[in-house]
């Protein structure tokens, strides 16, 4: 009876595993999320396919998550995309884009909303392959909020899901993200 238990068990991961994995991937990696000059600033990471296929900088859109997910409230993308005038890569943090503020090569597609403090925000960036091979992108997000410190310090903290609620909240100062068994076994067999 056990071993059949568990075998019913295997049979009930692989039929839902799949559906979960497909719906939850918006992203091949992380965006990255500072702060400068009490602003958010958002930039990409040089890893290995960026560095080996040379894509640069398509576009950036910042959205909600919360209760008005989807709302967007700020979104950039080059002014020629053929000709990159200028552009400044947001591939480090020194040459993040801040939000509300254009880099040269860019321009703005919806104005800068004001972002509202304790409120679950979403950042994609899109990098295009330099070459326009195939149109290839890829994609970064990461979700994030602006909050204050104990001394009243403006500060970026992280997004994460309350399943109690089922919707995103703001983490606290420090707080890391506690996934649970399945979220664990559903972003390692999304890797």
């Amino acid at each position: 009876m056990p071993r059949s238990c568990c075998n019913s068990m295997i049979c009930l991961l692989l039929v839902l595993i799949p559906a979960t994995v497909s719906a939850k991937s918006d992203r091949n990696a992380e965006a990255i999320v500072t702060l400068r000059n009490g602003q958010p600033c958002f930039s990409y990471p040089k890893d290995k396919d960026i560095r080996k296929w040379h894509y640069s900088f398509g576009s950036l859109d910042v959205s909600e998550t919360g209760p008005n997910a989807g709302k967007g409230v700020w979104q950039v993308g080059l002014s020629d995309p053929y000709r990159k005038k200028g552009l400044l890569e947001p591939n480090s943090v020194g040459t993040c884009v801040k939000y509300g503020v254009l880099n040269p090569g860019m321009e703005v597609t919806q104005p800068a909303e004001p972002l509202q403090f304790n409120t679950p925000y979403r950042v994609h960036i899109s990098v295009l392959k330099s070459d326009q091979e195939g149109g290839n992108v890829r994609l970064y997000a990461s979700d994030f909020c602006l909050s204050r410190n104990a001394k009243g310090e403006k500060i970026i903290v992280g997004a994460v899901w309350d399943d109690k609620t089922d919707a995103p909240r703001c983490s606290k100062p420090g707080e890391s993200p506690k996934c649970s068994l399945w979220q664990r076994l559903i972003r390692f067999l999304s890797r």
